[in-house]
């Protein structure tokens, strides 16, 4: 079976030890594409590296991609539930710039599928849920 799979990113990095466990390389099946093309997306922009999870090199993060049933954090729809959403770093840029870069550059390819950013959070949250043609600004 084919998938979307990103160009900077490990499947680890984007969900959970339990579930790369179970599923190994199909975990890509649980990820929207677009959410991943958007991933690729900030690291081409920013040129810079990009951090979601990262407990496969024996830090902290978890849960910072996709969020199965079994996990605690978060909302019961999430958007990081159905494989929507991101929790991101860009190594050497303030959160806030990343977020006015995505919203100033709405329309470019690398970020068209971007849809919502949630602010005052020291970290970047983008969604790709089904909002037309704006992005959604929640608050965190």
């Amino acid at each position: 079976m084919e998938f979307y799979k990103c160009q900077h990113f490990r499947i680890e990095e984007l969900v959970d030890r339990k579930t790369f466990e179970t599923w190994g390389q199909q975990c890509w099946m649980f990820l929207n594409p677009y959410a991943l093309q958007s991933l690729d997306g900030i690291r081409n922009y920013f040129s810079r590296p990009v951090i979601a999870n990262n407990w496969i090199f024996g830090g902290q993060s978890e849960w910072r991609g996709l969020r199965p049933s079994y996990c605690m954090i978060g909302a019961t729809y999430s958007q990081h539930r159905f494989g929507n959403a991101f929790d991101i770093d860009v190594e050497g840029v303030e959160a806030e710039e990343v977020r006015q870069t995505i919203i100033r550059l709405k329309d470019n390819f690398l970020f068209q599928h971007i849809n919502c950013l949630e602010t005052g959070i020291h970290y970047i949250h983008f969604d790709c849920r089904n909002v037309s043609n704006r992005i959604l600004l929640v608050t965190g």
